[in-house]
């Protein structure tokens, strides 16, 4: 482990890391800042709370020029995703005078106009939004120096393959490409080999770390909710993520644990922009108990001090078992997951157990 001392940043840039107690870098921090400053295109994976997005950043702050517009951009999948990521990037780039703006979709366009009127040199955001104030000649994205896809492997699989395609083209020639991905599926594989092409690839780290306790339980689908009430009334678990796979259920299920005097609210897709934030807002302030949600919630989300993951259905993807685990056991503090399975789970849990190697204990 380095300090950021060590890594050949300017020394305003130093100046601002101190001054936010970030002294240390993180693994994935020393790997890519170091190459991002030479300007090489990266493809790395790192899981969840790896403290990819200072990585990706820091690296590129002393080549931005404030009397210029946009010069990176950076592709996420997720309206929260854009906020998150978009917040973590203005804390060390609002003291050194670089404007950091957010664009994504669910609100009225017009909402955007705050954004795309000012001087940014920073853009986080959707692709399909981005694309919209590309077309309408509302932003420029031709002198874009650094494009970061990130969390590509759930962009390119929610259908934005295209649209990130289209931003490649509209972008600078010469732009760096940096791509961030917790696993490597076959979409992220043809971007990387068709569209990055020259690139250092990185694998930093497990993709499951060694802090998280993985369980699971074998019950029939009837019985689930029983399962679930009386794992959290006879265990002390102060904050609760469970997972499942549809929006239907994930509504019956925080009503159920409603009924039974739990403090929980549900967050999927049908709920407003506004609705999401707030219970993602409880449930981060400790109002909460227990949020039920199905895997919009599941990738890149910083939400701390989550000490158990319950995965009510087991993952349609394999992928969201670890999207989903890392939730818990973030930033080396212990972690705890459960995941129900059904007989009818058991080949598609047993595919997962395989590919990643895993020894997930049965307490049945």
């Amino acid at each position: 482990m380095k300090s950021f001392s060590q890594l050949n940043l300017k020394s305003e840039i130093i100046n601002v890391l101190d001054s936010l107690k970030l002294k240390e870098t993180f693994e994935v921090q020393e790997k890519v800042i170091a190459l991002a400053i030479r300007g090489k295109n990266i493809v790395f994976t790192s899981r969840t709370g790896s403290g990819k997005t200072l990585a990706f950043t820091i690296g590129f702050l002393g080549k931005i020029n404030k009397k210029f517009g946009i010069q990176m951009v950076v592709l996420v999948p997720t309206r929260e995703l854009c906020i998150q990521v978009g917040k973590e990037i203005l804390r060390v780039c609002e003291p050194l005078g670089i404007n950091v703006g957010m664009l994504y979709g669910g609100r009225e366009i017009s909402s955007d106009y705050k954004t795309t009127n000012k001087k940014n040199q920073i853009i986080v955001g959707t692709p399909g939004r981005l694309i919209q104030h590309i077309n309408n000649k509302q932003i420029k994205v031709g002198d874009v120096k650094l494009l970061v896809f990130d969390e590509s492997d759930q962009m390119f699989d929610d259908g934005f393959f295209d649209d990130c395609l289209y931003v490649r083209t509209r972008a600078s020639n010469d732009a760096q490409l940096i791509l961030s991905s917790a696993t490597i599926t076959e979409k992220v594989r043809n971007f990387m080999n068709e569209v990055i092409v020259d690139y250092e690839f990185l694998n930093v780290g497990s993709q499951i770390p060694k802090n998280i306790l993985q369980e699971k339980l074998f019950c029939s689908m009837s019985d689930k909710n029983d399962v679930l009430l009386k794992l959290l009334s006879e265990n002390k678990f102060d904050k609760v993520l469970v997972f499942c796979n549809t929006k239907i259920k994930c509504d019956l299920i925080a009503k159920f644990l409603y009924d039974n005097k739990f403090r929980v609210r549900a967050i999927n897709s049908n709920l407003a922009q506004t609705q999401r934030l707030k219970h993602l807002d409880l449930f981060k302030s400790d109002r909460l108990h227990v949020l039920v949600a199905t895997d919009v919630a599941a990738r890149g989300l910083q939400i701390n001090d989550v000490d158990l993951v319950v995965n009510y259905d087991v993952p349609t993807r394999t992928e969201f078992y670890i999207h989903r685990i890392g939730r818990t056991g973030r930033t080396d503090k212990k972690g705890h997951s459960i995941t129900f399975v059904c007989p009818e789970d058991v080949n598609r849990f047993e595919h997962i157990e395989s590919l990643f190697e895993l020894n997930v204990k049965d307490i049945s």
